[in-house]
């Protein structure tokens, strides 16, 4: 089985931290809160928040051995996982 689910980067310019969605309007819509959450915790900060990268992935069911081996920290959800993930746009002000 494969489902989608929708992602952007928590911090710009970076892949490390993902927030994901089940749809791609919710995903967008978290980004643009993430952003004004930023802007207005730091007003005095002149320099501009880079875009966030907005992605979608496909993934499929894991099997138990992927499972135990994301749960024990060996590999990560979206290495065991994901059979694609395509750049779709950014989110920027």
């Amino acid at each position: 089985m494969e489902f989608t689910l929708w992602a952007y980067q928590v911090t710009p310019g970076f892949d490390d931290v993902l927030y994901f969605a089940e749809h791609e309007a919710d995903c967008r819509r978290a980004a643009l809160e993430q952003r004004a959450e930023l802007e207005e915790g730091d007003p005095d900060n002149d320099e501009e928040l880079g875009a966030m990268a907005l992605y979608v992935f496909v993934f499929r069911s894991m099997t138990a051995g992927e499972l135990v081996a994301v749960l024990n920290g060996d590999t990560s959800l979206i290495e065991a996982c994901a059979v694609d993930r395509k750049l779709i746009g950014l989110i920027a002000d």
